[in-house]
């Protein structure tokens, strides 16, 4: 099976075990958070997250 590009916000939530309220809140407050806006929908580049989180290391998030 071949492994998904994109993820929606529970799949991220899941993948990093951080809550689905607080993504969309680093989505909106970070204009290089990894992820797209279809419709309602957010979409998490999988491939460019954990660059992401190194990039923002100590962080509060």
């Amino acid at each position: 099976m071949e492994e998904k590009m994109m993820l929606t916000m529970p799949e991220t939530a899941k993948l990093t075990n951080i809550g689905i309220a607080k993504l969309k809140q680093i989505a909106r407050e970070y204009s290089d958070f990894p992820c797209i806006k279809i419709g309602v929908k957010h979409l998490v580049i999988k491939e460019k997250l954990p660059e992401w989180f190194e990039k923002h290391k100590g962080e509060e998030l």
